[in-house]
């Protein structure tokens, strides 16, 4: 075996550098023998065996690629070479990042709106101070309004802000913690602009609290007040996820004792002070066709007695708990409409929270402490398809409002 193939043998790695074969090297003197009778002949005969590199073998590094940002990103993407399930996987995943970074981008924009509309909510309440808020809710009751107002100081900055601004609501919490509403009102020209921007007038999701367009509230030209109240305010706000605007009102539903700390309303317009007890707190189908339906809120006015009680009734049927608030014709009343998810992505779902202004020396909390469940409740129709709600029966015993015969008074 030759010293290159021993070599090979030996050092068989493939990161080693070739052998070198080294050319001989004819000798310059003689070094004992005749140089003349040297022959290229006999030098090629006796030529000595090659000689080679024994020199240790040096290993060489392979060059990798480098591995960067760029190409790490790269190879998220499609690349070519890429197998059809490589391929399909890449995309799937790119399509899943894509929709995470959305909703994460919806669900981040939609709270930050709720922040700043609340943000706005409580410089709104800060600007609105009143002595009434200060003195107990028991007293003293409002005041009589007759034609001779006076705009109240606090709605006088409500209205340099926003000269739509019709009053202001809050629901105060009867252990004297902080209220769960205290929100101005507004009412525009039609029942759509605020549903989608706020007191201040930005675009905003939470909306603000209206007054339906029809409806008159305190209505006052050179200090005196040129029409008669609407008999029936209908105010309208969100139902927001946080509880903001009417977002709380679920719990009047979801709550046994939620009624009893928070009986009470105060709607104030711009020139006077109001107070309304809670009679009533019921679900509505806002679609309703059959013969459950019940638009309360588009009942501005009463024809008379007959007309007012059998209203208060049909809510006093629906009410989720009864109480012991009496009704008069003659009543004002107020009533707030909030969305509700009862039946699902429908929209058809409303809440609704009726009362009656509080008359004058009157106890405001009279009737309202002894609540109890309505142990038959005239739900919409749709409730009954959704199952799990018992059936209204018209026949069992009911007490309504007002006289035995409800004559025109």
């Amino acid at each position: 075996m030759d010293d290159e193939t021993r070599y090979r043998d030996e050092y068989s790695s493939g990161d080693m550098r070739p052998l070198r074969k080294l050319q001989p090297v004819r000798p310059q003197q003689s070094y004992g023998y005749d140089q003349q009778n040297y022959s290229q002949q006999s030098y090629g005969q006796n030529e000595p065996e090659p000689l080679y590199d024994y020199a240790q073998a040096v290993k060489t590094k392979k060059k990798k690629k480098k591995d960067s940002v760029g190409r790490r990103l790269r190879a998220l993407f499609p690349e070519r070479g890429d197998g059809f399930l490589e391929s399909l996987r890449k995309i799937v995943f790119l399509g899943a990042l894509v929709a995470i970074v959305v909703c994460g981008y919806l669900v981040a924009d939609y709270y930050l709106a709720l922040w700043k509309a609340n943000r706005e909510n409580k410089a709104i309440s800060d600007i609105y101070i009143t002595e009434s808020e200060e003195a107990p809710w028991e007293e003293p009751p409002p005041p009589e309004v007759d034609d001779t107002m006076e705009l109240l100081p606090s709605a006088k900055e409500l209205l340099e802000i926003n000269p739509e601004t019709v009053g202001y609501m809050i629901i105060p919490s009867k252990s004297g913690g902080d209220p769960i509403v205290s929100l101005p009102v507004v009412q525009a020209r039609d029942n759509d602009k605020y549903l989608t921007r706020s007191f201040y007038g930005g675009e905003s999701i939470s909306g603000a609290l209206f007054l339906d367009w029809r409806c008159r509230y305190d209505k006052v030209l050179d200090g005196r007040r040129y029409i008669d109240n609407s008999a029936n305010q209908v105010v309208y706000g969100h139902n927001m996820n946080d509880g903001s605007m009417f977002g709380i009102l679920r719990n009047y539903r979801n709550d046994a004792e939620f009624y009893g700390e928070h009986p009470l309303i105060q709607f104030n317009s711009n020139y006077a002070e109001y107070t309304y007890k809670i009679f009533s707190f019921f679900i509505v189908d806002a679609a309703d066709e059959s013969d459950t339906k019940y638009e309360c809120w588009n009942t501005i006015d009463f024809n008379g007695a007959t007309d007012f009680y059998n209203f208060v009734n049909e809510a006093k049927k629906r009410s989720l708990r009864l109480n012991d608030v009496d009704l008069q014709y003659g009543d004002k009343l107020l009533t707030l409409s909030t969305c509700n998810t009862i039946f699902g992505k429908t929209g058809r779902g409303r809440l609704i929270i009726m009362a009656r202004m509080v008359r004058t020396y009157e106890d405001p909390y009279e009737g309202t402490e002894n609540s109890r469940a309505n142990p038959n409740i005239k739900w919409p129709n749709l409730c009954y398809e959704y199952g799990g709600y018992q059936r209204y029966n018209p026949d069992a015993e009911f007490v309504p409002y007002g006289p035995a015969e409800n004559e025109e008074q």
